[in-house]
């Protein structure tokens, strides 16, 4: 029987506690470590009793850190670690359970159409803007090339099928998150082309240098702004040498959508003589959303920590806001010349859009 994903790429994983390498534990050991859990012996490392007997673990070489293994996922959370009651710490903190809740209860659950609760509240759905943001989507492509392994931190669902392309060119994707939810599906998508390991960005379970490339999308914003750059730190520390980082993020401020909603008013209320002009309406629709906490940072949070410390170059993702596709990307003339007009924007000057414009890209080439 061919090893599996998980057996194959053992060499590279790590403890995210230790940074000790990880074997695979035979079945005596699995019903030792069970006997232990039983007798309450051994913890999960926050303090919170597993909740099921192990079938299949990891395990550092002095088993101080046991990890479970469950179709196919690996639970490589350090508040996850099964350790003995002297090794229980603090567990992934408010902010971050709070977005692993927001996904693996809300934002991975289908709607009756199949489309994530996730893309309904965060993106415009007009077919105009949809096709924009797919555009927007193949610009990672131009930025990837191939190899053995592609790291998708904090992969989701793999939501979109330009999503699906990334890894064309790479025997195996690597997807971390720690939502449970998420990786179910992108195993489902993925099936063996995938490793599924439920981890944390700021203590990625990998060695230095294990993967060719690595992807964090629309995610680093998410993360307490203390870790922000510990975790862009993390996806270089995991990168091999000549390889390539890219992370699509958001900026707190966006000089470029004040300026063009600035206007969009103004026009609005000479038009109307004095009458303001109406909100943008909210990017998506859907089910009311638990709170999804979200911080993103500054153009200077990026040149202090992230070009200071990495040779990262400035693109753009995209210019624009999802109030504002769904204020201008409207599906006659106008919104087919307002599209036409934010592509050119971006492609002929992409450092500029990114600086000023809504999300930027960070392209960091490793030494």
């Amino acid at each position: 029987m061919p090893p599996s994903t998980l057996e194959r790429c053992l060499p590279v994983l790590r403890c995210p506690v230790t940074r000790a390498p990880l074997d695979l534990l035979p079945a005596s050991e699995i019903a030792a470590a069970n006997q232990d859990i039983a007798g309450g012996l051994r913890l999960h490392r926050d303090g919170s009793a597993p909740r099921a007997p192990l079938t299949g673990a990891l395990g550092t070489p002095d088993r101080a850190c046991l990890y479970r293994v469950e179709d196919d996922v690996a639970w490589l959370l350090p508040s996850l670690a099964v350790v003995r009651p002297g090794g229980v710490a603090p567990g992934l903190g408010a902010e971050k359970e709070l977005v692993k809740s927001f996904y693996d209860e809300f934002g991975w659950v289908k709607q009756a159409g199949g489309l994530f609760n996730d893309t309904a509240q965060f993106n415009v759905r007009t077919a105009r803007a949809i096709a924009y943001q797919q555009y927007c989507n193949a610009r990672i492509n131009r930025w990837l090339g191939g190899g053995h392994l592609l790291l998708d931190a904090a992969s989701g669902a793999i939501p979109h099928a330009e999503y699906l392309r990334y890894s064309a060119g790479y025997e195996t994707r690597v997807c971390v998150d720690f939502s449970i939810r998420a990786l179910a599906e992108a195993r489902a998508k993925l099936g063996s082309r995938g490793l599924y390991l439920l981890g944390d960005l700021t203590r990625l379970p990998l060695a230095d240098g294990a993967v060719d490339a690595a992807i964090s999308l629309h995610t680093i914003y998410h993360i307490p702004p203390g870790e922000q750059a510990a975790a862009v730190d993390e996806l270089v520390r995991v990168t091999r040498a000549g390889g390539r980082v890219v992370i699509v993020y958001v900026w707190a401020r966006s000089a470029a959508m004040e300026a063009a909603f600035a206007l969009r008013g103004w026009l609005g209320r000479t038009r109307r003589l004095g009458r303001a002009s109406p909100v943008a309406r909210p990017p998506g629709a859907g089910p009311a959303a638990p709170t999804l906490y979200f911080q993103p940072q500054d153009y200077g949070w990026f040149a202090r920590h992230v070009a200071r410390r990495h040779p990262v170059r400035l693109r753009v993702w995209s210019a624009v806001s999802g109030a504002f596709q769904a204020r201008f990307f409207s599906d006659g003339i106008t919104g087919r010349l307002s599209v036409a007009a934010v592509k050119l924007l971006e492609n002929a000057l992409p450092a500029l859009a990114g600086r000023f414009g809504q999300y930027p890209l960070f392209v960091i080439d490793k030494p």
